[in-house]
Parts: structure tokens; C-alpha cells; sequence
């Protein structure tokens, strides 16, 4: 079976080629079945017609992958109020408006730049950088 990194490594530039980045994966079995799931996301928003094509595309790919397995394939959007899993993600929703939680306080605002080790933010017209590190949770607004 193939490793998520492998299949991220075999559909993201087939994703990049329609638009879209892949947010999440996971791959598993269920009942004996190859399960891959995958969240993908497009600027301006992602509608039932982008997740639809995707399928199409990828299908065929990931058949070649698993040729001697049933496999399904769910993919779906990240939803209005998504909570960031990985600091990856930060680049991908940049202009999107958060609410990230430091320490014991909630603060709404719009990610301007995302970097490895920092992201910077804007809340009342000020820029700040914050440490991807000093941030307890953060959720798509």
C-alpha cells in the first residue's frame, strides 16, 4: 500500500493543473477496501463541479496505484469553520480570515503571509507575526 507522502507526491501536481491543493489525506482500509480521503480547497471558493472533476481525474491515477485493490475515494471541501491540523495549511488559506487561540484569548484575524516558523496577521488594520508554535488552535472563519 502506498504511503500518504507517496500518494500527495503522485496527485498534487494533477491537482495544481485544475487549480487546487490538497489540504488533507488519509489513507486507510475499511472492510477490506483501500480508503483514501482527501480535503482539497480552491481560492475563491470550491463548489461540487471542482470536487466532481477531481474525482474524475484522480481516479483513474490512483487506480494505477492500487491496481489489485477496491478502492474508494472520498474527497470533499475543508468546510466554513475548518481547524488547522498542520502548519502547512496556513499557506494554502492565506487571506482567509482565522480565529487563533494564544494562551486564554480568542482573536479574530485575516492571515496575511504564512512561513514555515511564523505567520503574519492582521487584526485592526496592524500587521503582526506571530510563532506558529504559540498557537493553541486555530480555525478558518
Amino acid at each position: 500500500m502506498e504511503t500518504e507522502e507517496q500518494v500527495k507526491n503522485i496527485i498534487s501536481p494533477l491537482l495544481d493543473g485544475m487549480g487546487l491543493s490538497l489540504v488533507e489525506i488519509s489513507i486507510g482500509r475499511q472492510r477490506g477496501d483501500v480508503k483514501v480521503n482527501l480535503v482539497l480547497y480552491k481560492e475563491g471558493g470550491i463548489s461540487l463541479d471542482h470536487l466532481t472533476a477531481a474525482q474524475k481525474v484522480l481516479r483513474p491515477r490512483l487506480e494505477l496505484e492500487y491496481d489489485r485493490e477496491n478502492l474508494s475515494i472520498e474527497i470533499s471541501s475543508p468546510g466554513l469553520s475548518r481547524v488547522i491540523k498542520s502548519p502547512q495549511e496556513y499557506s494554502i488559506f492565506t487571506g482567509r480570515q482565522f480565529r487563533l487561540l494564544l494562551d486564554e484569548e480568542w482573536i479574530d484575524c485575516i492571515l496575511k503571509e504564512a512561513g514555515d516558523d511564523n505567520i503574519l496577521i492582521e487584526i485592526d488594520k496592524k500587521i503582526t507575526e506571530i510563532p506558529i508554535h504559540n498557537i493553541r488552535k486555530a480555525k478558518l472563519v
